[in-house]
């Protein structure tokens, strides 16, 4: 039996079960009734991610590697608050009075693990103590008798704490916020990520996995609560210190929570607009409030189901998939738009059928297009779990799942409610072509060639632009200038050392208890409460003060801390020189254990031979590539240095975050050949032409192509969000092409004429195709407006992809229909003429 009969007789057996299904209407409005019940029951399940996981790849070894330094030295679990008076001197009694109130304030806050303030700060030159003081008779500017102005000048010009605790010029401090380590979420992150490493784990293994999965996202919702909480509550501190105050928050906490925070604040807000914007539009377009209401109702019936559904799998949505409403809304809206457009034309060509039958036929005429358009845009998000980026793997599937959703509410319940709806009038809007289509049509037709030539300058130009696309990301960039997290950011930025905080571990042969040299001088047979103190050596010191040089030159690099800058202070008590053994192991001798703990324990690790040089990074006025920087570290320990390759190691939030970039570009490369060649089959399976296939891919792989070239020119960087954008450009814009080489089939079938085949299409379904662009363009620009910048550049530039893609799709597209048919039009015309000339010929 042929393929196409075996096709026909499936095709006829589907129809007549669609049509025995919407003789149930009111049966099918129930049991969507029941669904959206059932994902209401579920809603209080989804809810935003704004944990510091999303901004990195997780199974990343990197990852490891930074989490297991973390634990050792304390990660980036703090907070900054900065302080600055604005009518008094900082060293004032009345100032720091107010200070330590406020580090009592804060202190006490829930899961605040200590405040770190100039108020501890020990001074040691106001005035000179010696060595032999040090340990019981050193003060700070809690003490009665200090002097203001030597203070200042100490802390001012101080190694360690100068840009950390207090700004250069003395104006301004910081307060250094550290969190309480959540224990509960280490451990289930461990039990977790040691069940994933089993490589053949049996039954009873995977049953324990997922019991480990459960209790890491209890335990990570816990922590988000209670860091919200947290957040609040020093954000309501900062607030009370009134207007005489100048007071910014920081820190990779913050950073975090605001994203999200914009995300919810951009969901709630622009999704009204959006709403309010596509209400007007479609009512503008068709000039019927149930044009209105019916696209409307599928719309908020396929986004409430799709987000039930991931509230009941509790998975939570992040900075990256927070636009799967926006996007939901546009497809689903599209679907209705060519479901509408058809039934009105079908409405206006057979005004005496029944209501039941046309809107049948418009289900069915549009059920392949709409079909393959769902399949392709799927696919194109599919691509996306190809990525080991959670965030983005997140990202394809909750839009697959709610694109399948949204074509089932389309084909389901979209035609029960139309069907419940009288017939109406025919739309006055009808026969309207607008403008723009007509002015394509005419160019398509006339100025095929010059299209050409347009589409290969767009292309050039793609490729110089797709050249100059940039990773480089700053955090203080992803906010406008006018938000709160973006002053605190660049506040800290330009007076207190630096924005983002990266380390660099330098490995040593660890402290055993046998650096004891028996011969020395400073041996003792006497019980050591602090035996590790040999492990510090002049030479170790001498690795620190090499790094530290190069450091402080590049331009881009604020605060450099490291044991360095404590033997730098211990200095002046070896009459500025650099000290020896015996020097250093009395130096650190005498330091009490308090100041040890929080001076020597965050930098050094005897027992594990680490010591780390803490930095933190210029990200508001310094134009540098940190891919460029971290390679200039590396190559200078260990070509200057002399240091192994793996005695050297740059880690930190920020080098994860560009490394998650890096990788995540890598991977939408290599899956973007998957999306093409993908959408590729479908346009085959669809069409059945290799040359329509080509033809309607090409268009859109150009619009694509030109937005992320035109982003290369415009400086604006591939971020979290933008460099998911090809795929998604390719998936929503082939949509188009789908529904007008559908349409051009049809056409060129029933006239044999290429040109006339165009000028048919663009007055039909070129309508629809310019309604539903209008609609995405319109309802992507108002996330210009949010103060997040990634959505405002994903936004815009979606916007512009779909201007792209309508000008291909209307213009480019049929002018190359034109170009490829012409040959079988002349021949169209001479077997015309032929048979004309026949029939002449027979009648004579």
């Amino acid at each position: 039996m042929k393929t196409s009969t075996i096709r026909g007789r499936f095709g006829g057996f589907m129809s007549g079960r669609y049509r025995e299904c919407l003789d149930y209407p009111v049966l099918i409005l129930l049991i969507f009734l029941g669904l959206v019940v059932l994902a209401f029951m579920h809603v209080d399940g989804f809810r935003f991610d704004a944990s510091e996981d999303t901004l990195v790849a997780e199974g990343d070894p990197d990852l490891i590697y930074y989490r297991e330094v973390s634990g050792q030295f304390g990660g980036e679990g703090f907070l900054v608050m900065t302080y600055m008076p604005r009518n008094q001197e900082l060293l004032s009694d009345a100032v720091l009075g107010d200070l330590d109130r406020l580090v009592t304030r804060l202190e006490r806050v829930e899961g605040v693990k200590s405040v770190d303030s100039i108020l501890d700060a020990p001074l040691l030159q106001s005035p000179p103590l010696s060595l032999s003081e040090l340990a019981t008779n050193y003060r700070t500017l809690q003490s009665q008798d200090v002097d203001y102005a030597m203070a200042k000048k100490e802390l001012t010009n101080s190694p360690v704490f100068k840009d950390l605790l207090i700004s250069d010029d003395g104006s301004a401090t910081a307060l250094r916020i550290t969190l309480e380590t959540d224990s509960e979420l280490q451990a289930a992150r461990h039990e977790r990520d040691r069940l994933q490493s089993i490589a053949e784990p049996g039954a009873s293994q995977r049953q324990q996995l997922e019991q480990a999965e459960a209790r890491y996202r209890e335990a990570q919702e816990n922590s988000l609560v209670q860091r919200d909480n947290l957040l609040a509550e020093v954000r309501a501190i900062r607030d009370d210190l009134g207007d005489d105050v100048v007071a910014h928050l920081g820190g990779v906490p913050m950073i975090a929570a605001d994203m999200v925070d914009y995300v919810k604040q951009d969901v709630m807000t622009f999704g009204a607009l959006v709403l309010l914007l596509v209400t007007i539009m479609l009512f503008i377009l068709f000039r019927r409030i149930r044009w209105v209401v019916v696209p409307l109702a599928s719309t908020g019936v396929s986004v409430f189901l799709t987000i039930g559904v991931l509230g009941y799998l509790r998975q939570p949505t992040t900075v990256v998939s927070s636009n799967f409403i926006s996007l939901l809304v546009i497809i689903t809206i599209s679907f209705s738009i060519h479901l509408i457009s058809r039934y009105r034309e079908l409405r206006s060509e057979h005004p005496g059928d029944r209501h039941v039958d046309l809107v049948f036929r418009t289900m069915m005429d549009k059920l392949a297009p709409c079909f393959y358009t769902a399949l392709t845009t799927v696919v194109a998000f599919a691509s996306l779990i190809t990525s080991d980026i959670v965030p983005v793997m997140d990202f394809g599937w909750i839009m697959s799942v709610g694109i399948v959703i949204s074509f089932l509410v389309s084909y389901s319940f979209f035609a029960a409610v139309l069907l419940l709806l009288p017939k109406g009038e025919s739309s006055p809007t009808l026969h309207h072509e607008p403008a723009l289509t007509r002015w394509l049509s005419g160019i398509a037709v006339t100025r095929a060639p010059v299209l050409l030539a347009v589409m290969l300058f767009l292309f050039l130009f793609a490729a110089a632009g797709i050249n100059r696309l940039s990773l480089e990301n700053r955090f203080v960039d992803y906010f406008r200038a006018d938000t709160e997290i973006h002053e605190g950011l660049a506040f800290i930025d330009r007076h207190l050392g630096g924005t983002v905080p990266m380390d660099i571990i330098l490995r040593f042969d660890p402290f055993e208890g046998q650096d004891l040299d028996e011969s020395s001088d400073f041996f003792t047979d006497e019980v050591d409460d602090y035996p590790e103190r040999y492990w510090f050596t002049p030479a170790k010191i001498e690795y620190l003060e090499e790094l530290h040089g190069f450091l402080e030159a590049q331009r881009a690099v604020g605060k450099v801390l490291s044991l360095y800058n404590l033997e730098l202070i211990a200095r002046d008590f070896n009459d500025g020189r650099p000290l020896g053994a015996v020097e250093l192991v009395a130096a650190l001798d005498a330091m009490p254990e308090h100041l040890r703990s929080e001076l020597i324990a965050p930098y050094a690790m005897p027992e594990s031979g680490r010591l780390r040089v803490a930095v933190r990074l210029h990200e508001a006025d310094v134009d540098y590539q940190l891919d460029t920087l971290i390679r200039d570290i590396e190559a200078f320990a260990t070509t200057e240095m002399g240091l192994s390759q793996n005695r050297v190691r740059v880690t930190g939030m920020a080098v994860l975050f560009n490394g998650m970039l890096k990788h995540l570009f890598n991977s939408q490369t290599s899956t973007l050949m998957f999306v093409v060649i993908a959408t590729l089959l479908m346009f085959l399976v669809l069409l059945r032409s290799v040359r329509l296939a080509l033809l309607g891919l090409l268009p859109n792989l150009l619009a694509a192509a030109t937005a992320l070239g035109i982003m290369g020119f415009a400086g604006i960087p591939l971020d979290i969000m933008t460099i998911t954008i090809a795929a998604i450009i390719i998936g929503i814009g082939v949509d188009d092409a789908i529904h007008y080489l559908h349409r051009f089939r049809e056409e060129y079938a029933r006239t044999g004429n290429a040109k006339a085949a165009v000028q048919n299409s663009h007055a039909s379904i070129g309508n629809a195709i310019y309604y539903t662009s209008i609609t995405v363009v319109i309802g992507f620009s108002v996330l210009g407006f949010s103060n997040f910048m990634p959505t405002v550049y994903f936004g815009l530039m979606t916007a512009l992809a779909m201007v792209l893609a309508l000008l291909a799709n209307l213009a480019l597209l049929p002018s190359l229909l034109v170009l490829v048919y012409q040959r079988r039009d002349s021949c169209n015309a001479r077997a015309l003429h032929n048979t004309t000339l026949d029939r002449q010929a027979g009648s004579s």
